[in-house]
């Protein structure tokens, strides 16, 4: 898709028009972990998430918080919008724009970008023109790389109890008085 304006405010118009008919439908419908190299057609001829983009997506949340690619962030990420397709169109609107300042600014997709200083000046400046979509982005990842069973052990933590109990929740709680 061409970076245009009318482009920019199509996809958030297919995002915020479709996400009310569309999550009426299971979410099953459209979770397929692993299938999405092609995108998520959100709408018949209307693909969000490319190949491109999903590379960008990857590289950002990578960028934020240093080892989530190595949990598979990026199926993790496909998997959450393929099942809210609102959210995907509001978040592909996000990445076109980050995508889209990156190639003006050094004539590159945002994932191509090696240097600190290049991914950084795209970030504030998406930080500052883009905040609910950056502040979006930022608490999803979070949520995602710090709720995974990888990280946890990286933290040193266990995990919650309940999975593997309490010592004495095995039983049945006793009768007081």
């Amino acid at each position: 898709m061409k970076p245009t304006r009318r482009n920019f405010i199509k996809t958030i118009a297919a995002g915020i028009l479709s996400s009310s008919v569309l999550q009426s439908f299971p979410t099953i419908a459209f979770s397929n972990p692993g299938k999405y190299e092609n995108g998520i057609e959100i709408e018949k001829g209307f693909v969000v998430f490319n190949a491109e983009t999903q590379k960008s997506m990857e590289a950002l949340a990578n960028t934020l918080i240093p080892g989530a690619k190595e949990i598979g962030i990026k199926d993790i990420f496909m998997n959450y919008i393929a099942a809210n397709p609102g959210v995907a169109g509001f978040f592909d609107a996000g990445f076109w724009n980050l995508d889209t300042i990156a190639k003006q600014r050094y004539k590159k997709a945002f994932y191509k970008l090696t240097n600190k200083e290049e991914k950084k000046a795209v970030i504030d400046h998406i930080t500052a023109k883009n905040s609910s979509f950056f502040v979006s982005f930022r608490k999803v990842i979070a949520e995602f790389y710090y709720t995974h069973p990888e990280t946890w052990k990286r933290l040193y933590y266990s995990g919650p109890p309940q999975p593997k109990g309490f010592l004495d929740y095995h039983l049945p709680p006793r009768k007081t008085g």
